[in-house]
């Protein structure tokens, strides 16, 4: 299944190392951006057993900053109210897999998040693994310059018919604004010329009402990424 593979400012893989009791290896995932956009980070997880795997996850930590909110996509993306995945992924003996990502939604307020994710097999709970995300929310806006590559938040949010975005794309820089939905199918691809500082606007009218994703990839790899809400007509 297709996902939405970007983050904000920092792409941070976290390396969780096979499904078989007593042999895990883990690496901490830190993701860092500025506050006027969602925060995104995700983590491989790799099943080192000799056996395939029904694989659930499970949040035990949501130590969010005041105003931040949390969210996580395994299966698909869940609501900040769900703690554990009501699906399971079966990754077969010695395979990976990279579909988890967690979210903070900063609301534009500036501070440091943190998460705990733990990985198990769900037809033997204790044979799990764990993770922390920290989402440090605490470059400002005003860094931004002339010289380096942007999109704004969408005006209006939530839409129902066209929404705007700004967007500052360098020279000989190939861009393109794509939107994805919660279950991180690509809805919409638009080439956004190079030397470009303006707004453009995005038609949202054709798609359903609900929860999506933006991204700004430049030169094929994904940068910004933030939230669009889209409402029936």
């Amino acid at each position: 299944m297709k996902k939405i593979c970007s983050t904000l400012m920092l792409l941070a893989f976290g390396a969780i190392s096979s499904l078989a009791q007593n042999s895990f290896s883990i690496s901490n995932v830190y993701v860092n951006g500025d506050p006027a956009f969602m925060l995104q980070g995700h983590a491989t997880v790799t099943n080192n057993s000799s056996s395939a795997k029904d694989v659930a996850v499970t949040r035990t930590v949501n130590n969010l900053y005041p105003g931040h909110v949390g969210y996580f996509c395994w299966f698909q993306c869940y609501p900040p109210n769900i703690s554990v995945s009501p699906d399971f992924i079966t990754i077969p003996a010695g395979g990976n897999i990279n579909l988890f990502q967690a979210d903070v939604e900063t609301n534009a307020i500036s501070g440091v998040s943190y998460n705990t994710f733990c990985f198990y097999d769900a037809n033997n709970p204790s044979d799990s693994s764990c993770v922390n995300f920290v989402f440090d929310a605490t470059t400002g806006i005003s860094e931004l310059t002339n010289n380096r590559n942007y999109i704004s938040k969408p005006f209006p949010n939530p839409s129902s018919e066209t929404a705007s975005f700004f967007v500052n794309v360098m020279r000989g820089t190939k861009a393109r604004l794509k939107l994805f939905n919660m279950l991180g199918s690509e809805v919409k691809d638009l080439p956004i010329a190079e030397n470009t500082r303006s707004s453009i606007k995005v038609n949202v009218s054709d798609l359903h009402a609900g929860l999506y994703f933006y991204s700004l990839y430049i030169n094929g790899k994904s940068t910004l990424t933030g939230k669009l809400t889209v409402t029936a007509n």
